[in-house]
C-alpha cells in the first residue's frame, strides 16, 4: 500500500514523496483551472512570492481585476507600498502629509510618487499633492494564500499568517495529516484560516476547515503584496 491515511507522526516519514513533489502536483491542480472543491478557480497562480509577512508556497488570483505589469518592479519596496497604502482615489495627500505621516525623508518620499506616476498608480493633480490612479483598481483584487506542509500542523498555523494581504488562506496538506489540526481548529476559525488536504496521486482535494474570507489585515501589506504580484506577471 503506497499511502496509509492516519495522522501518526511515523506515518508522515512513510510518505512516498516529498514536500516539493506535492507543491508540483498542486501547481499542477492550481494551473488546470478546474475548480477546487471549496476554494473556487484562479485566473492566475504565483509560486513563492515574497509578500512582507513571509513567503506562501502558492497565491491564487480569483478575481477578473489582476494587478498589471509595471516597470522597475525592484524599486516598488517598503516605502512605495507605504505611500500607495495611503493614497486616496478622491481626497488628495500632499506630499508632506505622506512625509509627516510615513516618517520617510522627503527624497525617499519624492522618489517613491515618481515611480507610483510613472506606473500610472498615483497621479499628481497639482504640484506636491497626489490622488490615488490605477492603484484603485490594483486594490480590488481578490488573492487566496496556501501554505503546504507534510507534517509539524503547530508550524503550519503560524506560517500561514496571511491574513494581513490575502482575503483567503489554506493550509494543504497530505490526507494522512488531516486530523492533526483538529486540536487547531478554535485558531483557525479564529484567524479565517483553512485547511484541506490533497493527495498528491489521485489529484483530489477536499476542504477540512473552511476558510472565511475577510478583507485584507492591513492595505501596506496588501498594497506591497499586489506590487509583487505585479512585478512578477512584468518579468
Amino acid at each position: 500500500m503506497r499511502q496509509q491515511y492516519d495522522s501518526s507522526e511515523s506515518n508522515v516519514s512513510r510518505l512516498d514523496f516529498s514536500e516539493e513533489d506535492m507543491a508540483n502536483a498542486f501547481e499542477r491542480r492550481l494551473r488546470s483551472r478546474r475548480p477546487l472543491l471549496g476554494m473556487g478557480r484562479f485566473s492566475q497562480i504565483f509560486r513563492e512570492v515574497d509578500c512582507r509577512r513571509g513567503r506562501p508556497d502558492f497565491i491564487g488570483i480569483a478575481s477578473p481585476s489582476v494587478p498589471q505589469p509595471i516597470s522597475r518592479p525592484s524599486q516598488h519596496n517598503l516605502a512605495t507600498s507605504s505611500l500607495l497604502s495611503l493614497l486616496k482615489a478622491r481626497s488628495p495627500r500632499t506630499r508632506t502629509w505622506l512625509e509627516r505621516q510615513t516618517g520617510l525623508s522627503r527624497d525617499v518620499v519624492a522618489r517613491a510618487l515618481r515611480n507610483l506616476v510613472q506606473n500610472e498608480l498615483a497621479e499628481a493633480v497639482s504640484p506636491g499633492r497626489y490622488l490615488l490612479a490605477g492603484g484603485a483598481t490594483m486594490f480590488e483584487t481578490e488573492c487566496t494564500a496556501f501554505e503546504l506542509k507534510l507534517k509539524n500542523p503547530r508550524r503550519a498555523v503560524f506560517q500561514a499568517q496571511y491574513t494581513l494581504f490575502a482575503q483567503r488562506v489554506w493550509i494543504i496538506v497530505p490526507p494522512s495529516q488531516a486530523s492533526s489540526f483538529d486540536v487547531y481548529q478554535p485558531v483557525l476559525q479564529r484567524w479565517g484560516i483553512g485547511v484541506a488536504w490533497f493527495d498528491l496521486h489521485s489529484r483530489r482535494c477536499q476542504a477540512i476547515y473552511p476558510a472565511r474570507r475577510r478583507p485584507a489585515g492591513s492595505r501596506e501589506h496588501q498594497a506591497y503584496a499586489l506590487l509583487r504580484l505585479s512585478g512578477s506577471l512584468g518579468a
